[in-house]
């Protein structure tokens, strides 16, 4: 992260404070999270990712879901009546799976038509780019490993429908270098994360991890650089990350404030 603000720093100045005329921030958080402190968390433009331990929900947990813009819920089978029946009183809720759950029996389906966001890891290769295509994926994040980057795999996931992340690809502690792969494809608009100097890839949105709030300078230079940046913070449960996610929704839902003015 310091190397990505120092070549963000290293742009043209900018204006002198953040006005945005919206936002993306990705907030991934636990199920143990107080359904007060989670809702504390919902904004305008943030996208609530909710990890969980089995498929039912405490029951004030899924009334403050209701409070987030955009929200998926990770899912995995065996879905039983019960889930089903509960996950029913928020049809707005998405659904986030593993690729490897996806299966011909089609379980996900027991939860209605809602968006789906599937995660795949390791080789993407016809089969699994099959499954993930029958159920009509919203979002669809590929985190390949080493042996798993190829143009065929690319060629796979380009095609699958819905918005995409293309995760970081690691060999040997470093970051492959992916600037020779079709960024700019007509097909498909991809988010990607930055590489370790921050520079976004062709045509593509990029997608940064952050943790403390940055200061206003270099939050400023950082949406000047890429004004669609989109963000995403891991929310432990303990009172010092909700914190730091409190500040980031806050400092963005008063940037959006402050282009309307």
């Amino acid at each position: 992260m310091a190397v990505l603000l120092a070549a963000v720093l290293a742009q043209a100045p900018g204006p002198a404070s953040l006005t945005l005329p919206h936002y993306r921030l990705h907030l991934r958080v636990d199920e143990s999270v107080d359904a007060d402190a989670l809702r504390s968390l919902a904004g305008s433009g943030t996208v609530l990712w909710l990890s969980t331990r089995s498929n039912m929900l405490r029951d004030s947990t899924l009334e403050a879901l209701k409070s987030f813009p955009e929200v998926y819920v990770q899912v995995r089978p065996p879905l039983l009546e019960a889930h089903a029946r509960q996950l029913g009183r928020a049809p707005r809720v998405g659904l986030w799976v593993d690729s490897s759950t996806l299966d011909a029996s089609g379980w996900h389906h027991r939860l209605g038509p809602r968006a789906v966001a599937v995660e795949v890891r390791g080789v993407l290769d016809v089969d699994v780019a099959s499954r993930v295509a029958d159920v009509r994926p919203s979002r669809v994040a590929w985190f390949p490993g080493p042996e798993d980057a190829s143009l065929a795999g690319w060629g796979e996931f380009v095609q699958l429908p819905g918005a995409k992340l293309l995760g970081p690809i690691a060999l040997g502690g470093r970051d492959v270098a992916l600037g020779a792969w079709p960024w700019r494809s007509s097909a498909s608009r991809v988010l990607l994360w930055t590489d370790a100097k921050g520079r976004a890839l062709g045509s593509a949105v990029r997608r940064i991890r952050v943790r403390e709030p940055l200061d206003e300078v270099t939050l400023v230079a950082l949406f000047v650089q890429e004004p669609a940046t989109e963000l995403e913070l891991e929310v432990g449960a303990d009172l010092e990350s909700l914190g730091y996610a409190r500040a980031w929704v806050e400092r963005l839902e008063a940037a959006v404030s402050g282009s309307a003015r």
